[in-house]
C-alpha cells in the first residue's frame, strides 16, 4: 500500500514538473514574439516618418528574420518595403517595392542605399490627372508601350483625346503633353488650362524624393507607368 503511495506522489511531482516546465516555455515564446513584434513596429515606424508617401498600408520585412536582434545592434543589413497605397507626387494608390540597404538607426540614422520599384496604373494616373485639370472629366486611361505614351479620354462622353508622354530629367518624372484632339482634330492644350504642357509635382509636393531616391528609368507598360529609383547614402529621418 506505501509502495503503490509512494508511485502516486512520485507520478504527481513528475506531472507537476512538466506542467510547470511547459508553462514557462510557453511564457518565453510568448514574451520573445510580443518583443519581436514591437521590433518590428519600431522599425516600420522609422521607415513610414522617412517616406510618408508609403501610405497606411505598409509592409517592412527584415532580411534575417530577425528584428528583435538588429534593432539591439542599432544596425539593420536589409530591409524590403512593401506597399500598394503609396503617393508619388501626383499618382496616388502606387504600388512601391523597396530595398534599403545597410540601415543604420540611432544619431539622426542613415540608409546606405535605397533600390525601388514604382508601378502606377490607369485607374491612378486618370485620378491624377483629374486632379491636375479638375474642370476636364476624364474617364479612362490606356496605354500605348509601343510608342511610350498614355491616352486620356476626355471631355465629355470622351470626346478628346490626351496624349501624355513620360518624361525623365534630373531624376524625376514628369508627364509631358503630347498633344490634344477633339473629335479627331487638334486643339490647343491651353483650353485644359495646361500652360505649361505638363503634369508636374503639386504646389507645395516636396522638391526631392525620399531617402535620396533619383529615378533612374521609366516605362510604359499594358498595366500603366513603369518607374525604377535608385538612392545612395541618405539621411533616415525619424531613426
Amino acid at each position: 500500500m506505501n509502495q503503490r503511495l509512494g508511485k502516486t506522489r512520485a507520478a504527481l511531482r513528475r506531472h507537476l514538473v512538466l506542467t510547470v516546465t511547459t508553462t514557462v516555455v510557453l511564457l518565453t515564446v510568448v514574451a520573445a514574439g510580443a518583443a519581436e513584434f514591437t521590433a518590428r513596429t519600431v522599425i516600420r515606424n522609422h521607415v513610414t516618418k522617412a517616406a510618408p508617401g508609403l501610405g497606411e498600408d505598409v509592409a517592412v520585412g527584415v532580411a534575417d528574420d530577425w528584428a528583435l536582434w538588429d534593432l539591439a545592434r542599432g544596425s539593420i543589413p536589409r530591409l524590403d518595403v512593401s506597399s500598394d497605397d503609396a503617393r508619388v507626387g501626383r499618382l496616388p494608390q502606387v504600388r512601391v517595392r523597396a530595398r534599403l540597404d545597410d540601415v543604420r538607426l540611432g544619431d539622426g540614422g542613415t540608409v546606405g542605399g535605397t533600390h525601388a520599384e514604382v508601378t502606377a496604373s490607369t485607374q491612378s494616373l486618370a485620378t491624377a490627372i483629374r486632379t491636375a485639370v479638375p474642370a476636364v472629366p476624364v474617364s479612362a486611361v490606356t496605354t500605348d508601350p509601343a510608342r511610350g505614351t498614355l491616352l486620356a479620354s476626355v471631355g465629355p462622353g470622351g470626346a478628346g483625346q490626351l496624349t501624355l508622354r513620360p518624361v525623365l530629367a534630373d531624376g524625376k518624372v514628369t508627364l509631358a503633353v503630347d498633344g490634344l484632339t477633339l473629335f479627331g482634330r487638334s486643339v490647343p492644350t491651353g483650353r485644359l488650362g495646361m500652360g505649361e504642357g505638363a503634369l508636374g509635382p503639386e504646389a507645395g509636393a516636396p522638391k526631392e524624393y525620399p531617402l535620396g531616391l533619383k529615378a533612374t528609368s521609366v516605362d510604359v507598360r499594358a498595366d500603366g507607368l513603369h518607374v525604377a529609383l535608385t538612392g545612395g547614402p541618405a539621411p533616415l529621418a525619424g531613426a
